[in-house]
């Protein structure tokens, strides 16, 4: 049976248990499409491949979809378009928006994409960018790995919308580490959960350097009078001890169907215990074909993550090896 190959925004999936190749059973061979708009960021490459066989070894130029015609079209309030940015192959299978300088992504804009395969087969998918947040105070932003009564907590302007669905938010924690160091120095900066699951043999440290929340709906972030947004940092995003970025995004529609049906066919609904080739019946939007096409919006701020005192010095290099 073949499987699909996407490396759908992993730090967004889920808390790093599941990489690149999150995957989904399909009949036949499709195109699959990947590709993420970030509202107010210049607008990113997009990459089409073709599903492979679930006993088929995967490698990225062989599955590329080649000579394709792309463009993006962003649409008015009333579904025409208002304008067209055509996409050229910069490399196989990955097209980037022509000409330079790369337009950027309007927040709240509807945004279709259109792809003409060279055999003829038509893709299409729209996204509808959510609207730009600020992050307008956050508390907390030194705390001490694992303390719940002093959590970093950020507060976000609240998103406009015209849709029913309530706001989603995915919270990501980046590492801010020198990652030329040696590996041994960053794996003793992992806080307890990563340095249970690391395996030197099979996992790059890389992959660790921004973690994620999985998505929180109203019941896990609270509003105020204005509608401002309140969301406490979860402990289980963070991978190392020291200077992180944290990012509060807001996703579109497609993103998040895209996640929670991952995630509610994982057990616990964590996204945990599933790997490649065992992800079935994923949420998708793509006409056509399959992937994703998908919009988002984020803003950051920097946080100091401490050692819990109950670790000695030795256990806890990371203000030693981290600037």
């Amino acid at each position: 049976m073949p499987r699909l190959v996407l490396c759908l925004l992993p730090v967004l999936l889920t808390t790093g248990l599941v990489g690149c190749d999150t995957t989904a059973p399909t009949p036949e061979t499709q195109v699959v499409v990947e590709a993420y708009l970030q509202g107010g960021a210049a607008m990113d490459s997009i990459r089409l491949t073709r599903s492979a066989a679930t006993d088929a070894v995967y490698r990225p130029n062989d599955a590329a979809v080649r000579n394709a015609t792309v463009e993006v079209r962003e649409l008015t309030t009333d579904g025409t378009t208002a304008k067209t940015i055509p996409f050229d192959e910069v490399r196989p299978g990955v097209y980037a928006p022509t000409p330079l300088p790369r337009p950027r992504v309007k927040p709240r804009a509807t945004y279709e994409l259109s792809v003409t395969t060279p055999d003829g087969t038509d893709l299409s998918a729209t996204t509808t960018v959510p609207d730009t947040i600020s992050i307008v105070d956050a508390t907390n932003t030194t705390a001490v790995h694992g303390d719940t009564t002093r959590q970093p907590s950020f507060t976000i302007t609240p998103p406009e919308s015209d849709r029913e669905q309530q706001a989603v938010l995915v919270i990501t924690a980046t590492s801010l580490a020198d990652f030329g160091r040696p590996e041994s120095q960053l794996r003793q900066g992992l806080t307890p959960f990563y340095a249970d699951i690391y395996d030197a043999d099979e996992d790059s440290i890389g992959t660790y350097r921004t973690t994620s929340s999985g998505v929180r709906n109203e019941a896990n972030f609270t509003r105020d009078a204005n509608g401002r947004i309140t969301t406490d940092l979860p402990w289980i995003s963070v991978a190392f001890y020291g200077p992180n970025e944290i990012g509060v995004h807001v996703i579109d529609d497609n993103l998040f169907n895209l996640i929670r049906s991952q995630q509610a066919q994982s057990p616990g609904g964590g996204g945990g215990g599933l790997g490649p080739g065992e992800i079935p019946n994923v949420i998708e939007d793509v006409e056509g074909g399959t992937g994703i096409f998908a919009s988002y919006v984020k803003a950051t701020r920097e946080v100091l993550i401490q050692c819990p005192p109950s670790l000695a010095p030795d256990e806890c290099p990371a203000f030693a090896a981290f600037p």
